[in-house]
């Protein structure tokens, strides 16, 4: 799954509930919750060298600017306008629970020689992957995103 939509269910759970120890492992584990979806993302069916050339690599810093854009724009929301930096630190720290698989899975992408802990996730992550085709992976992740937007702008009032 892309980062972005990875990003906006860990928001929505970092919205909806509110004690950070229940929230933040929650958003961890929904990360491989979201990666049983059936979803496209830029590696589906490709090599190391593929993965390191060409679009994927832009694509990819896309997703991740987004995804950043997109936890920094719902955080500063909770603390700015309605003024509650509890929540401000549950959204920020839900979403990037949320997304931390992936990035501790990246060496695994682009490395011949990743360390145990990225191996080990690299092969979870392998595991659960329930891999789609272009149209209806991104459509999938297109809902999800829908949800989880609901519940958040269902959470914070926006």
């Amino acid at each position: 799954m892309l980062l972005t939509p990875h990003t906006l269910v860990g928001i929505a759970i970092g919205a909806s509930i509110p004690n950070p120890q229940i929230a933040v492992p929650l958003a961890f584990v929904m990360h491989f919750m979201g990666d049983m979806v059936p979803h496209w993302d830029f590696y589906t069916d490709t090599t190391i060298e593929q993965r390191q050339t060409g679009w994927r690599p832009i694509a990819v810093m896309a997703d991740f600017g987004l995804g950043i854009a997109t936890g920094t724009f719902f955080t500063l929301y909770a603390l700015w306008i309605a003024g509650d930096a509890s929540l401000a630190l549950n959204i920020f720290l839900c979403g990037i629970a949320a997304v931390l698989p992936d990035a501790l899975t990246a060496p695994v992408m682009f490395s011949k020689n990743p360390n145990f802990i990225s191996k080990l996730l690299g092969k979870i992550q392998s595991a659960l992957q329930f891999s789609a085709p272009v149209i209806f992976g991104l459509l999938t992740q297109i809902l999800v995103s829908a949800f989880a937007f609901l519940l958040i702008s269902s959470s914070i009032a926006l």
